[in-house]
């Protein structure tokens, strides 16, 4: 079986990008090849600047209020009491 598979190295392991068809505990020889040019995959997004997230704030306060209505509060259920007796212990 000679199945190319594509995975990323992170923390001292390789960890595949997607599922494997193998037996648990199977022992593999596994021969590294990288891209001609290597993805690097961040696992942290960019942080916004603060001008960008002020942009966005001001984006967010253009919106028109939503009037939302709540039924009355004995209307509402109650998660808690809706548990089932084996949650509680």
């Amino acid at each position: 079986m000679n199945n190319p598979v594509t995975a990323i190295y992170e923390n001292g392991i390789l960890r595949p990008l997607a599922p494997l068809n193998l037996p648990e505990h199977i022992q593999v020889r596994i021969t590294i090849q990288p891209f001609d040019k290597p993805k690097v995959l961040s696992v942290s997004s960019p942080k916004p600047t603060m001008a960008e997230l002020l942009a966005e704030l001001r984006e967010i306060n253009k919106l028109e209020p939503q009037e939302i209505e709540l039924p009355p509060r004995q209307d509402r259920p109650n998660p808690i009491l809706e548990m089932p007796d084996e949650f509680f212990v």
